[in-house]
């Protein structure tokens, strides 16, 4: 099994969900449904993430003492665009409260 088939599967159980199979349709790689809302999910597994973003996890994740949630907030602007807001929460301190 390929390692991001793997990372789907894995995730798809940490979190409830269904992993879907990559069949070119244009689906997601895992969808979980809960009370509000369906989620769509889309897994990158990679051997290593950019230093600079791991830093704000970490940092995040040190300010936030242990009675919240750490979570970054990546701002993408490019002139004449509206701005993109991507939110990036360690799923360990999500789910288990770390």
């Amino acid at each position: 099994m390929t390692a991001w088939k793997h990372a789907e599967r894995q995730l798809a159980r940490l979190i409830g969900g269904q992993r879907l199979p990559n069949n070119g349709s244009g689906q997601p790689d895992v969808i979980v449904s809960g009370a509000v809302d369906t989620w769509a999910v889309e897994v990158k597994h990679r051997e290593t993430l950019p230093a600079w973003l791991t830093d704000a996890v970490d940092q995040s994740d040190r300010n936030a003492g242990s009675d919240r949630i750490p979570a970054v907030v990546l701002v993408h602007t490019s002139q004449g665009r509206k701005a993109r807001r991507l939110l990036v929460v360690d799923l360990a301190r999500l789910i288990e409260g770390d």
